[in-house]
């Protein structure tokens, strides 16, 4: 069954360079009551400050995608891809066995509005 969740009601993060919002439970947002729908786990609305960003950090068993709306992502991850995801570009980071990756806004004056929606896969590596 699909349930109406408005904005008011998602979990949020915030820290000087982050404002983000969750669908489900994340990181310090906890609700039983929304841990995901089905093999969609996360749907975060992240917006970053300036020159802000998540360092290189490691995920695995999960395809995470990255959809942005406004400004741009800069994306590396630890097997040599580096990318500028822009508004309208969509990215798919098939995190299987392990990956490290880092995260930042792209630019040093304007804040960056994105997507992240993570996937469990029907089969771990």
């Amino acid at each position: 069954m699909i349930t109406l969740r408005r904005a008011d009601q998602r979990g949020s993060t915030k820290l000087n360079w982050l404002d983000s919002r969750h669908t489900f439970s994340f990181g310090d947002y906890y609700d039983q009551q929304h841990m995901g729908f089905g093999s969609l786990r996360v749907i975060n609305e992240d917006r970053v400050n300036p020159g802000g960003g998540f360092p290189t950090h490691s995920h695995r068993d999960m395809e995470i995608i990255t959809y942005v709306l406004e400004g741009a992502v800069a994306h590396k991850d630890s097997t040599g891809t580096s990318t500028l995801i822009r508004p309208g570009d969509v990215q798919r980071m098939s995190a299987g066995m392990g990956i490290s990756h880092s995260e930042y806004n792209a630019s040093q004056d304007e804040p960056v509005h994105f997507l992240q929606i993570w996937i469990v896969p029907d089969e771990m590596v």
